[in-house]
């Protein structure tokens, strides 16, 4: 008979092998709070009982994968960080692009689950470009490996449609009757500069030039070491003077501050410090 640290073991192995994803990156004690909820709602005593239903049942499968990947999200999710990128982030990449005769903007949202933050980003861009807006090329990356959220940030149908002050509703939703009342529509106009990917953080080889990377609370269920390669990969994928915007609860390590200076480090704001970052550290890197 397996001791429940095996079986734990097991556990995560088959993870693994079935579907891809790699349980040693996340902090132990996560997991296994996460695991309960599922071992409870299958009335499964341990471990070795939930690998049995697994084996029977690999619709499970994607039940805990919803429960390990769970992220909560609204729009413009604590606002003060959103007025900082609004007032000082983004007219700072706008003299930046100028001054350089760029009018290309890239964001990558990581861990987007449902799309709020990066129709958020969309909608934001579009409010202080406002009439220049058509004269730039604004692209934001959502990438999440939730199938069923990415499912519901393609189709920009929410429940709430909050906003920063000074934002017009009726430029950025479209009001829907639904049985459930009153729905709201991300518009065709902010959808069409929004792509949502499944995608692990790690999966980066080519990936590069983004002006901003929003990896907000993701970090926090990583462990320290892999939490620095994460770090370390954003900054390869970002501009020389690109940004990066963490989680409230989440700083970066001292080994990492070398590649990121706090800019705004209230609101969790850092700035790459331009070639600190080794050539090709995204090249054959891991899953997120």
């Amino acid at each position: 008979m397996l001791s429940e640290d095996q079986a734990f073991a097991l556990l995560k192995r088959r993870l693994f092998i079935d579907r891809g994803l790699d349980c040693e990156q996340y902090k132990e004690n996560y997991l296994k709070r996460r695991i309960a909820v599922r071992l409870r709602a299958r009335n499964c005593r341990n471990y070795l009982e939930y690998l049995r239903v697994l084996r029977v049942d690999p619709e499970e499968y994607t039940q805990l994968l919803n429960q390990l990947t769970i992220n909560v999200t609204q729009f413009f999710r604590d606002k003060d960080v959103y007025d900082k990128i609004r007032d000082e982030v983004i007219p700072g990449m706008l003299k930046s692009k100028g001054s350089v005769g760029s009018r290309s903007l890239r964001v990558w949202c990581a861990g987007c689950a449902s799309g709020e933050e990066p129709y958020s980003m969309a909608m934001l861009l579009d409010h202080v470009l406002g009439n220049e807006l058509d004269n730039w090329n604004v692209r934001v990356l959502g990438s999440d490996i939730d199938d069923r959220s990415l499912a519901v940030a393609r189709e920009g149908v929410y429940q709430d449609s909050d906003l920063l002050e000074g934002m017009d509703q009726d430029r950025y939703f479209k009001k829907l009757e639904t049985g459930n009342g009153i729905a709201y529509q991300v518009r065709e106009h902010v959808r069409r500069r929004v792509k949502f990917e499944k995608l692990n953080l790690f999966e980066l080889e080519g990936r590069r030039h983004y002006d901003m990377v929003m990896c907000r609370n993701v970090l926090i269920y990583f462990s320290r070491n892999v939490q620095a390669r994460i770090v370390e990969i954003i900054a390869s994928s970002i501009m020389r003077d690109g940004y990066v915007v963490l989680g409230k609860s989440e700083t970066l390590s001292h080994a990492s501050s070398a590649l990121f200076q706090a800019a705004f480090p209230r609101e969790r704001i850092y700035q790459r410090v331009p070639g600190t970052v080794r050539p090709g550290v995204a090249k054959g890197a891991i899953s997120g």
